[in-house]
């Protein structure tokens, strides 16, 4: 049989009922938090790769109108006679 000091070592000892989830809505709270700044992260690396998209398309149209243009300049030099240095 179980004595009094035997209940209060057990208790002391191990976890109760009460204690089992005593920081529960501490932890609920850092996760919202975390979930928060995640979707804050997440929303600016968007913006920037969207960003960086626009980019590489215009600098795949700047490339193709600059190859466009030499090729416009170097007809032009062929039909006046000119020649050009490379």
């Amino acid at each position: 049989m179980l004595t009094k000091d035997d209940k209060n070592w057990t208790v002391d000892n191990f976890v109760t009922r009460g204690e089992y989830r005593s920081d529960m809505a501490e932890i609920k709270g850092d996760l919202q938090d975390i979930k928060k700044n995640l979707n804050k992260v997440l929303g600016a690396v968007d913006k920037f790769s969207g960003r960086v998209a626009g980019l590489e398309q215009e600098n795949k149209m700047g490339a193709r109108t600059l190859h466009r243009h030499g090729v416009q300049i170097q007809e032009l030099a062929k039909a006046t006679g000119t020649t050009i240095s490379q």
